[in-house]
């Protein structure tokens, strides 16, 4: 793996190839060990080690962008020399935003060698020898748990240069049973002490013995407590076609027209912050700006959007540091935070008549990006709520909703948050028990 000096020679040779362009340099290095596991044991142990470089040169309405996994000097020349004279071939198009400037190096380092001794490759398999012993004959598990260290590196044409590096540790649990039925948790840290090994396990477990003997019930509308994993899967969603600023511009988002409006239930707050020490921290984006906390619901209204370079210029605003190096998708917040309640899950399950426990879900898809709807299946567990107690799971099912419709039929927040997997890093959400919640097809299984 490079380190900073290295990567930063390297840019530094990128960019004097590249003399007389507008250009710029992402260094991305990936250490992981990485340990998968099925029917209870272990059959791979990885390792990988990689470096992907990404060089991007822009002309006054044309950019051209070339990636490669070689570091050696000639490689890069030839990359940069690529990447010119794609440039000069390609249609003349949107003028290009320049390039930032005049801002303060960046250097972050959030290594922490106790998660590193923590997860090394006996520790890993000490960690999941022990949750196998945790579950009773006909029980099976399934997944992954790994530590990688990551470093990203930037430079440009106009003398920015930026650093971070971190270390993060994440479990996939899925417990499967002989007689039919899963369940599934998910774990995910960047400091020691913090990943519970034994507790994810035991949650998965927990729903694979409960997930049997599924009954089958209609589609149709039901109140819902959907768990933090089903929250961050609809965040994931709701983050790129709905406070990019890009689809707004496009009048594609679901907030287009409803800035500053009430647009979800007051108790709901979303930030995007990627100083919170529950998300994976990234000072900068890929653009080289410095990334900006977003205040994106406030108490239900719609606030600020996240803008990369392009999307900040049409719109005559500074970019917020959201670029995720794809124009086609604009700016997309990776950090984000939903503000807790002021009940626990158990309650919530407590105070439900009659109601559907969701795990989370899977195959989601937009139908419906003007009005955030989504579609998707439930997965790995969802159960009937009757008179305040969990009576047994239901076949999976197919929803189709509107976010905006879901989000104003909250009922309550759980107090308890957790990290959850998001497209960079992790969300840090609680559970939301939702009326109504739409449900528009059944599964055999």
């Amino acid at each position: 793996m490079l380190s900073k000096e290295e990567a930063y020679d390297l840019v530094d040779h990128i960019l004097s190839e590249a003399e007389g362009y507008t250009a710029r340099v992402l260094v991305m290095s990936e250490a992981e060990g990485l340990t998968r596991y099925a029917n209870s044991g272990i059959h791979q142990n990885v390792f990988e080690d990689t470096t992907r470089i990404t060089i991007t040169i822009s002309g006054e309405d044309r950019r051209s962008r070339v990636s490669t996994t070689t570091c050696d000097r000639e490689g890069l020349r030839a990359a940069v020399a690529d990447a010119i004279e794609n440039l000069e071939y390609l249609p003349h198009g949107e003028k290009q935003p320049p390039p930032v400037r005049g801002v303060a190096p960046i250097s972050l380092d959030r290594y922490d060698e106790d998660l590193e001794r923590a997860f090394d490759v006996h520790q890993r398999a000490d960690h999941l020898k022990r949750a196998f012993g945790s579950l009773a004959d006909g029980y099976r598990a399934y997944g992954q748990l790994s530590h990688a260290e990551n470093r990203i590196s930037f430079g440009n044409s106009a003398g920015v240069r930026h650093f971070a590096r971190s270390n993060g540790v994440k479990l996939s649990s899925l417990i499967a049973s002989d007689a039919g039925g899963s369940g599934y948790a998910a774990e995910t840290s960047e400091r020691a002490g913090e990943a519970d090994i034994p507790a994810a396990f035991s949650r998965a477990y927990e729903k694979a013995r409960l997930n049997r003997d599924q009954e089958e019930i209609e589609p149709g509308r039901h109140t819902v407590i959907l768990e933090p994993l089903a929250v961050g899967n609809i965040l994931a969603f709701m983050s790129f076609i709905g406070f990019s600023a890009k689809a707004v511009q496009n009048q594609m988002s679901f907030l287009t027209g409803r800035e500053d409006e009430q647009v979800f239930d007051e108790r709901i707050t979303i930030v995007d912050d990627h100083t919170d020490e529950n998300t994976a921290s990234l000072p900068f984006d890929f653009e080289g700006y410095p990334r900006q906390k977003l205040t994106l619901v406030d108490s239900g209204i719609s606030r600020d959007f996240a803008y990369d370079a392009a999307t900040a210029e049409a719109d005559g605003v500074p970019s917020t540091g959201h670029s995720v190096d794809m124009p086609q998708r604009g700016a997309i917040p990776l950090h984000l935070v939903m503000e807790a309640g002021d009940t626990s899950t158990e309650e919530m399950i407590a105070d439900t008549e009659d109601g559907l426990l969701v795990t989370r879900f899977h195959y989601m898809n937009v139908v419906n990006p003007r009005e955030a709807q989504l579609t998707g299946l439930t997965r790995d567990g969802v159960f009937r709520i009757r008179d305040g107690e969990i009576d047994g799971a239901v076949k999976n099912m197919r929803f189709t909703d509107s976010v905006l419709r879901a989000l104003n039929s909250v009922a309550a927040i759980s107090s308890e948050r957790q990290r959850t997997p998001g497209f960079f890093g992790n969300f840090y959400v609680p559970a939301m028990k939702i009326e109504d919640f739409h449900f528009t097809g059944k599964t055999d299984a």
